[in-house]
């Protein structure tokens, strides 16, 4: 009989040890799965967008006329000057607007302005004048390089023209230049209605 419960209480510890055994065994596989089979299988998606470089000026005041006009008698020469505007020793109708150039690309840019002829070539006669000066039509759209601002300089008709703002800005708030005309006809000019053409040159930077 003694040996019969003695094999009974052996019989239970080992169903006790094998139940725990068997739940030992299932929860370190359970964490086992979890933890090393699946927390290090990874996978990635990719966001990808370009936003392209745009360079792009435009003149939003793109036209200076005078109008027919003659010079003063007794003058040598009459000065038109959009900057001042004013019109000295002549009759011509004063004009105070210059030309106005915005920058409204998403880029930084260096700005160069040729003509399509020079002062002999366009006005004609003795010493005629033919300049322009830049300065910011909204502040800090052009802070460096290039021509001094506000200072007149020859026109000039070789491509891309003469570098006058390096770099002219792309903001909303500081993208604008104003560019003015001086001209200065002499009383033996040529006659009839000229014309000249401005060109703004623009390149990324």
């Amino acid at each position: 009989m003694e040996s019969e419960n003695f094999l009974l209480t052996i019989a239970l510890i080992a169903v006790v040890i094998s139940a725990f055994g068997l739940g030992f065994t299932y929860t370190t596989l359970d964490n086992f799965r979890e933890n090393w089979l699946t927390g290090f299988v990874t996978s990635t998606g990719t966001v990808n967008v370009t936003v392209a470089t745009s360079a792009a000026i435009n003149f939003t005041t793109n036209n200076i006329n005078w109008g027919s006009g003659t010079i003063s008698n007794n003058s040598l020469f009459s000065i038109l000057d959009t900057s001042a505007g004013s019109v000295t020793n002549g009759t011509w109708t004063p004009v105070s607007n210059g030309f106005i150039i915005e920058n409204y690309g998403n880029v930084n840019v260096s700005l160069s302005l040729k003509t399509s002829n020079d002062a002999a070539g366009f006005i004609g006669g003795t010493s005629p004048g033919y300049k322009f000066n830049i300065t910011n039509s909204e502040a800090d759209s052009c802070t460096a390089g290039g021509v001094t601002l506000g200072e007149w300089v020859d026109v000039n008709t070789t491509s891309p023209g003469t570098l006058v703002c390096n770099p002219l800005n792309f903001l909303d708030s500081l993208d604008t230049v104003k560019v003015d005309i001086q001209l200065t006809i002499p009383y033996d000019s040529l006659k009839d209605t000229l014309s000249s053409t401005m060109t703004a040159t623009a390149t990324a930077i």
